[in-house]
């Protein structure tokens, strides 16, 4: 069987989402404490494409703060893909994504083969704030660059919509590259290759039933509330995740304290009987 290591990166701005995306589709891992002093968090999935091939994905999820961006460079090394994730809620998230492409390319080490944009948080859709023609910007000159075309997909780390879209998407892209040098590879990609080239079918287009004046009226009264509603609850969701998070870490910190207050505290006791001698 062929094993293939795909070791990529998940980069963007602070708060867009990166370390949802991959609780979702990875799971949490148990090194959360990465985070606070490395600037990453580290996970790995196997798949099992067919009974001749597999991939093994490493995933970093590294930290977007500004106090990581040296620390951050060491990571890139061996990194296939990256993944740049922004916020269609805040469009400074996506005009900071050249930044994370030209740090991605400087520290790697020339096994980059690919990039992939990622706008998440679309179940917040009617707050979306990023410009499309930026967007399209940024996504052609960065094709150019590469010299393919750069994907472009759009997910909710909230509710899951489109994240194993995402990696299925990711995974093709990387072993397209990857046949180019192996005549091995490009076969045994052939035979996978329905399950990860997804296109969605065609639904037939069912008769239109013309509504009464009424049933609009009313069909209009009640989609208004039922966007209000659903908004609610999205952002009630939201909230319970920072909520979620922010009491992790809070509960790390306090580790942290413990340990240093441990610390400090043997390290005294040493001193004062040292003294006592």
């Amino acid at each position: 069987m062929a094993k293939l290591i795909f070791k990529i990166v998940l980069i963007g701005d602070p708060a867009v989402g990166k370390t949802s995306i991959r609780r979702k589709y990875l799971g949490e891992t148990t090194q959360k404490e990465y985070i606070y002093t490395i600037g990453a968090d580290f996970a790995t999935k196997r798949l099992k494409l067919s009974k001749n091939l597999s991939v093994q994905y490493q995933i970093f999820d590294l930290a977007g703060q500004q106090k990581f961006d040296k620390v951050r460079a060491s990571f890139y090394s061996g990194v296939q893909a990256a993944v740049l994730v922004y916020d269609i809620t805040d469009n400074n998230s996506l005009k900071n994504l050249p930044k994370w492409i030209r740090e991605t390319k400087k520290n790697n080490d020339g096994t980059l083969e690919t990039f992939v944009i990622v706008g998440n948080k679309i179940d917040l859709s009617d707050q979306k704030k990023s410009n499309d023609t930026l967007l399209n910007k940024i996504q052609q000159e960065l094709s150019k660059e590469m010299g393919h075309n750069i994907l472009h997909i759009s997910t909710s780390a909230l509710t899951g919509e489109n994240i194993d879209l995402l990696f299925k998407k990711l995974t093709y892209e990387l072993l397209v590259a990857y046949s180019k040098d192996s005549p091995i590879i490009a076969e045994l990609v052939k035979e996978v290759e329905d399950k990860l080239v997804i296109d969605a079918p065609l639904k037939p287009k069912e008769p239109e039933i013309l509504p009464s004046k009424a049933d609009v009226k009313d069909k209009a009264l009640e989609s208004i509330v039922e966007k209000r509603l659903k908004r609610f609850e999205l952002e009630i969701n939201h909230l319970k995740l920072e909520i979620r998070e922010l009491h992790t870490d809070i509960h790390h910190l306090q580790d942290l304290i413990l340990k240093y207050i441990t610390d400090h505290k043997n390290l005294l006791e040493k001193l004062s009987l040292r003294e006592d001698f």
